[in-house]
């Protein structure tokens, strides 16, 4: 069962979530969680909406049975430029700013990272929303420490995106494809570039790469390797292989990194190369 998510605390899940209802079938199914209703539809794909924040939700596993979760939430930018965005999710160091654990991952579910990126552009162009920017973004915030694995797919980036009927639908169309995409046997992890890994979308949709857990530049420099062994540990995939935005990273850094891969038996790749 793979079950979606939304969040009374999240006005975008919200707007979301209306799509699901009124679009996909979805209707009240006579369950209650965190006092609220609970929806499936003819598929028996459920649809939960949490009484939690999105990044505090770590209480799902204690009530659900589910292959994975798809999370429907907004995201928040100062520039408030609309967006639609996906990624995993867990906090590399030792900040923690929105949610979950230091030092703590998530289990990635790549396979649908993936497919959600590329859903969120095919929308993008099919739904006429060329004022919003499309992309994959670094592993970062809560939750982290649930044993299932998850996707957020969002919507940005500020009130008045959160509303916007044809973002949520944009969403809503690539949280479906999640929920009825088989997971792959293998995927990468990703080092390096900016937050918004304009490199890694790229071998995304252009060279069908599936990216897991990424750390972005500016989480590299002090990257312990117990959460390097995390983002391969915790991927719903066999991580075999990592890729390296080389001019994203410095020399520092990669004579960090590059040992603590080998020793993990892990091949590493160049962006460019791929």
């Amino acid at each position: 069962m793979r079950l979606l998510v939304t969040s009374e605390r999240d006005p975008a899940s919200q707007t979301i979530k209306d799509i699901f209802i009124e679009d996909y079938g979805f209707n009240e199914n006579g369950d209650i969680f965190d006092g609220n209703p609970v929806f499936s539809n003819e598929d028996d794909t459920l649809l939960i909406t949490s009484s939690r924040d999105m990044v505090e939700s770590n209480h799902l596993d204690d009530h659900f049975d589910a292959e994975v979760y798809i999370f429907c939430s907004r995201h928040r930018a100062e520039s408030g430029k609309p967006a639609l965005l996906t990624h995993s999710t867990g906090n590399l160091g030792s900040e923690v700013l929105f949610g979950g654990n230091p030092h703590s991952l998530s289990i990635s579910a790549a396979t649908l990272v993936s497919v959600a990126l590329k859903t969120l552009y095919k929308e993008r162009d099919e739904r006429r929303l060329e004022m919003f920017d499309v992309t994959m973004e670094a592993t970062h915030h809560g939750p982290t420490s649930m044993n299932t694995p998850l996707v957020f797919i969002e919507l940005g980036s500020n009130e008045e995106y959160w509303q916007h009927k044809e973002g949520a639908r944009a969403v809503a169309a690539a949280a479906m494809e999640c929920v009825s995409t088989p997971l792959q046997s293998e995927c990468f992890i990703g080092f390096g570039g900016t937050h918004y890994v304009s490199k890694f979308n790229k071998l995304v949709l252009e060279k069908n790469i599936i990216l897991g857990h990424i750390a972005p530049k500016y989480a590299l420099s002090d990257i312990p390797e117990s959460v390097i062994e995390k983002m391969i540990s915790r991927s719903a995939e066999k991580v075999t292989r990592a890729v390296i935005d080389w001019k994203g990273t410095n020399q520092a850094q990669r004579e960090h990194l590059l040992p603590i891969l080998d020793g993990l038996g892990i091949d590493l790749f160049r962006a460019k190369n791929l």
